[in-house]
């Protein structure tokens, strides 16, 4: 038994309550109970305490769109829009990938995702040349929880049913293998392939297949979708509807799946994405640096999509930082609508836990403190000079707070973070070695290293 003491739980249950000198009991991964007052340390003599005094708990944040795989590329996607993006940088980082890379890129984020109060993530197109196994360890050492889409496309040219099906069976028999790995902890999607670009072909009895092995593995799809312009109107030019349209006549739309981006969604799409329960994935910071649009987020909440928060990646966001991603979301609206209150604190945090939690189909386990929920807590330090006084402690989460405030994560009832660092990993030893590997792809790809200063450099 485990007892946090003295914090100030901002909870985000059905009442959104928020609890000053509260307690949280943890027996095993759940939480027992949440109260304030001091009746919990009475009730539970023999229990290990935590002292919280000073601090802030809240539910562990959820990132559903974060790449962390491409940690190994911080900085080198600057200034770069989507094509060249994919066809520079990732389409060549992935035919040349050793597989060692892609779990110590994931190692790197996971760290910095844990230290950020982040205890879970949704890795979309986890590539099938991965090694899970190693992948599944990584995810069991730092104590944090995986959701792996793993990216599966249909086979060239061939668009038989018989086709399809051996291609998703193939993908299948992967996921059954390593779902529910690191005591539950690592879960398996599906990364879904669908047309975005001239040249991309559509499979329909593919997408069908998919959709039936998800429902049969009880597991969920994730894509990307409407996230450039260029994307949103390839599918309109190609196949004469939008692309909500045509993702709900292939069968690529529900509750179990994920839409990354949306910034170019339309009114008529917001009301297909919410009849049929599908969520939306929005991450306004790696959205605002590669330029590629704005989600309509006041509009898409009022037609009832629930929407999450992601950071996308190290490459093209640069960090995995999800309060900057709850600031960001906030001001980008209100400064394109000219409204204060566009976007407010408590609807980006709801985003950030209890929504991504519904996004992945967790909501009854996750994303906020209540009785009988696993116990993935984020303790944060708010006496600090940029983060004090509270007056409101939603707003100082929001527009205060960053990863450093973060002083304990537990996650499932086990400890991952204390004092601000993750237990058990040499982080000085994996950073080291990703300096030395991140040199060497870079060299590899032939990027520079560093800005290309224009104009004078000033005196």
């Amino acid at each position: 038994m485990l007892i946090i003491s003295n914090v100030t739980a901002v909870t985000m249950d059905g009442r959104r309550r928020i609890l000053p000198g509260a307690a949280i009991a943890v027996e095993g991964e759940r939480i027992a109970a949440i109260e304030a007052g001091a009746e919990l340390r009475e009730r539970y003599p023999g229990a290990e305490i935590i002292d919280g005094r000073g601090m802030v708990a809240m539910p562990g944040m959820i990132d559903t769109h974060a790449h962390a795989d491409q940690s190994l590329l911080r900085g080198l996607g600057d200034r770069m829009h989507w094509h060249p993006f994919l066809d520079r940088v990732i389409s060549p980082w992935l035919a040349m990938r050793d597989p060692a890379d892609g779990v110590l890129a994931n190692t790197l984020s996971m760290i910095e995702m844990a230290r950020s109060g982040t205890t879970c993530f949704v890795s979309p197109n986890a590539d099938p040349r991965d090694d899970y196994a190693a992948l599944s360890a990584a995810v069991d050492e730092i104590g944090i929880r995986a959701v792996f889409c793993r990216f599966i496309t249909a086979r060239q040219n061939d668009f038989s049913a018989d086709a399809a099906k051996a291609v998703v069976d193939d993908a299948a028999a992967v996921m059954r293998r390593w779902h529910g790995a690191a005591d539950g902890r690592v879960s398996m999607w599906f990364g879904l392939d669908v047309p975005r670009r001239p040249g991309d072909l559509a499979y329909p009895h593919f997408y069908r297949e998919v959709a039936q092995e998800s429902r049969r593995l009880g597991v969920g799809i994730c894509y990307h979708f409407c996230s450039e312009i260029e994307d949103s109107t390839y599918i309109e030019n190609t196949f004469g509807m939008r692309p909500a349209e045509w993702s709900r006549d292939n069968h690529a739309l529900g509750e179990n799946v994920l839409l990354i981006n949306g910034c170019w969604v339309t009114p008529l799409e917001m009301r297909i994405l919410a009849d049929t329960g599908t969520s939306l994935a929005h991450s306004p910071v790696a959205n605002m640096k590669m330029a590629t649009g704005i989600l309509p987020l006041p509009d898409a909440l009022a037609a009832g999509v629930n929407v999450s928060l992601g950071t996308d990646g190290a490459l093209n966001n640069n960090t995995h930082d999800m309060f900057g991603e709850m600031k960001a979301a906030c001001l980008l609206q209100n400064a394109r609508r000219r409204s204060a209150s566009a976007m407010t604190a408590p609807q980006v945090l709801e985003m950030a836990t209890i929504a991504g939690a519904r996004a992945i189909g967790r909501e009854r386990e996750l994303g906020s403190l209540e009785a009988g929920k696993l116990a993935d807590i984020v303790l944060v330090d708010l006496d600090r000079a940029h983060s004090a006084p509270v007056h409101d402690v939603v707003s100082n989460l929001v527009f205060a707070t960053h990863p450093g405030n973060v002083d304990t994560v537990i996650v499932g009832g086990r400890i991952v973070v204390s004092g601000g660092r993750v237990r058990g990993i040499d982080e000085t030893a994996i950073v080291e070695r990703a300096k030395q590997r991140s040199a060497a792809i870079r060299r590899n790809l032939g990027l520079p290293a560093g800005h290309a200063w224009s104009g004078s450099s000033g005196g």
